[in-house]
């Protein structure tokens, strides 16, 4: 029993050491002992690919992100539920719910004692920008029947804040792989793994 628990405790080390870390980070700002300083941010969707995502990469190639949405809708038609197909005309919607989500949840996690964030640049000092790189859009089967993370979205990409008067960069960071949880709606897993994406940031240093 004793060599049992060595030998899982032995995987269990080799598995941890060659996890993918979510986000690294490049340069000393710390957004957690940034108090009073305010960062006008936006998450940049319009380069995001679509694809299959394992371990930060796309193991089945991917498409932009305007023709996965146009893709599903066409999906939607062939199998004769058309009035299913809303992705594209949804999207502007889910975007601008992600952002209002984003601000939220991060000024909750950061805004008494670190970074805060906000729409308004004349607001701000710094600029944060998130690019969103890859997205994989999880889906329904891994949501219901898998479990924790299991069916989430997973995004990959990379962010960095800017001092807006000086137009230095700050800091940067590589987004290597964030998967948020499971969820059979795919406008809410978008949400979850912007949510992840907050505790990745909380997580650093």
């Amino acid at each position: 029993m004793k060599k049992f628990l060595l030998t899982i405790f032995a995987v269990a080390l080799t598995a941890s050491a060659f996890a993918i870390q979510p986000i690294t980070q490049d340069g000393q700002f710390n957004l957690k002992k940034s108090k009073g300083a305010v960062a006008a941010f936006a998450i940049h969707w319009e380069g995001t690919q679509c694809g299959s995502i394992d371990d930060g990469v796309f193991v089945k190639g991917s498409v932009p992100i305007d023709e996965w949405l146009a893709a599903q809708d066409a999906a939607k038609i062939e199998a004769g539920k058309a009035e299913d197909a809303n992705y594209v005309k949804d999207w502007e919607a889910i975007k601008e719910e992600g952002n209002r989500y984003f601000k939220e949840e991060w000024n909750d996690e950061f805004g008494k004692k670190g970074l805060s964030i906000t729409r308004n640049e004349s607001a701000a000092q710094y600029r944060f920008d998130i690019f969103i790189d890859g997205l994989d859009w999880g889906n329904i089967a891994g949501s219901v029947f898998g479990f924790g993370n299991a069916g989430g979205a997973i995004i990959f990409g990379h962010a960095e804040i800017t001092d807006i008067a000086t137009g230095a960069k700050v800091v940067s960071y590589k987004i290597n792989h964030v998967q948020g949880s499971g969820h059979v709606s795919d406008r809410l897993r978008i949400m979850l793994v912007l949510h992840e994406l907050i505790e990745e940031f909380e997580d650093l240093r």
